[in-house]
């Protein structure tokens, strides 16, 4: 007897204990790496705003260089090792980017010079590149269609999470321990090294598999780590050499481009922002309490985040991404205007920004998993990093000089129009992916150049 694709998919059905188990797993390992993005990005900035940046004789340009060195690397390593993940599997590439990592996190303790910070920072961001490139797809692949959203949105609280957690240690060795500046650069090889330990054992992706032909492995991996029979749409994957070109091409170019467009429309202003925190809210009018401020900011974004992974699968993913795009936009005009009104409101509007900003920061995980095929799904996802991390740098790297010559009011409105721009791009590009299985939403541009495919069969064990 053979099991069919038009029969009723039971990874849709109720998980088991087992399966539950085993998906709560992978999303912590999962979520591990975009924790981890977030506090070294984190990490960094706490320990440029204590004694590291006089001890190690920062001047503004390497400052600028640091700030930007992880999301170099993240471009690199999104761009070259999520091609390489698709060719050889989700698999061996998890476990190398973090053993890549923890190792420059080690020698993050002993540095003594900008150089060599700049240097270990562009290669945590090529690991850090990487595991965008594998821990979302992988985590998407195997997550159910009704509660994708759920898991995939748990990544990028991670991301704040991970930045909330480094800032308040940072925040607190700069404000009693300040000589321990070592120790807040260094300190992300725990979160590495914990998840590193959780990621053993797991398996590859089914849905890469099926891609490279490997029918029989694929399903024998949703019998044992998911407990079903039937594995749905698994079997209606269509398997495919991977090809980089696939992402220019007609059927995913318009695909690509929002993905990373919208990525970085939400990330650019973001980055540049929080890293020069206390700076920006200095100039706001917050003073001695700009460094607490930030703080106080990074746990708004979480908290913006954290409501928006309730809502995600109930309302939709367009939703969440358009209107708070112009949220932020609005929010960050009204902040451009502070030197025209009470200080608290420039203050209030910044962190309505951050509000907006972390409503609609975790459809970058959900969106670039969704949309692009299996055969090149670790390849979009990192393009669509790198590209969002090069924007991010671009921030990070150009606020102090633009600063300089047209004021905080100005690199205010600046951002603001970045925000509007991918507000008006999400409103005319973003899909509903909400509800759909992978196959549909990585395969279905319009009715005319979906190919249907003759199912295929796989024998039950």
């Amino acid at each position: 007897m053979t099991t069919t694709v038009g029969t009723r998919p039971d990874h849709d059905a109720p998980l088991t204990p087992k399966s539950r188990h085993f998906l709560q797993r992978l999303t912590l390992a999962t979520g591990g790496g975009m924790f981890i993005d977030g506090f070294v990005f984190a990490t960094f900035a706490s320990a440029m705003a204590g004694m590291a940046k006089s001890e190690l004789g920062v001047s503004g340009m390497w400052e600028s260089w640091i700030s930007a060195s992880v999301l170099i690397g993240t471009f690199f390593g999104g761009l070259l090792l999520g091609y390489v993940t698709d060719r050889i599997g989700r698999k061996p590439m998890f476990t190398f980017d973090l053993m890549l990592f923890s190792l420059c996190a080690l020698l993050l303790f002993f540095v003594t010079a900008p150089w060599q910070v700049f240097v270990l920072g562009i290669l945590m961001g090529l690991a850090v590149g990487a595991d965008y490139s594998i821990g979302s797809p992988l985590l998407g692949e195997f997550a159910q269609r009704k509660t994708r959203g759920h898991y995939l949105g748990l990544l990028e609280i991670g991301w704040n999470v991970g930045y909330v957690i480094a800032y308040l240690i940072g925040y607190l060795i700069n404000t009693y321990e300040p000589t321990w500046w070592r120790v807040i650069l260094g300190m992300s090889i725990v979160p590495a090294i914990i998840s590193l330990i959780i990621r053993h054992g797991l398996p590859e992706s089914p849905r890469w598999l099926v891609s490279k032909g490997r029918t029989d492995e694929a399903v024998a991996i949703y019998r044992d780590e998911l407990d079903l029979q039937n594995p749905g749409d698994l079997l209606d994957e269509p398997e495919q050499e991977t090809r980089w070109t696939v992402l220019f091409s007609k059927q995913y170019i318009r695909r690509t481009l929002f993905a990373s467009l919208s990525w970085s429309a939400i990330v650019m202003p973001y980055f540049a922002l929080t890293f020069f925190g206390p700076d920006i809210l200095k100039a706001l009018g917050m003073g001695s309490d700009s460094l607490l401020g930030a703080l106080l900011g990074t746990i708004i974004a979480l908290v913006g985040a954290t409501i928006s992974w309730k809502l995600v699968d109930r309302v939709g993913r367009r939703m969440i991404v358009i209107w708070p795009m112009f949220g932020c936009a609005i929010a960050l005009f009204l902040a451009s205007m502070y030197m025209h009104m009470p200080i608290v409101f420039g203050v209030i509007a910044y962190f309505g920004y951050l509000f907006s900003y972390g409503i609609m920061s975790i459809t970058t995980g959900i969106y670039p998993e969704e949309i692009f095929p299996s055969s090149v799904r670790a390849s979009g996802v990192g393009l669509a990093s790198s590209i969002s991390r090069i924007a991010a740098a671009i921030g990070t790297w150009g606020l102090k000089p633009l600063q300089d010559v047209i004021g905080t009011s100005g690199v205010l409105l600046v951002l603001a129009g970045v925000s509007a721009l991918g507000g008006i791009l999400s409103y005319a590009w973003a899909p509903e992916t909400n509800g759909k299985s992978l196959t549909e939403t990585s395969h279905e541009k319009d009715p005319h150049s979906y190919q249907r495919r003759r199912p295929r069969t796989a024998q039950p064990a």
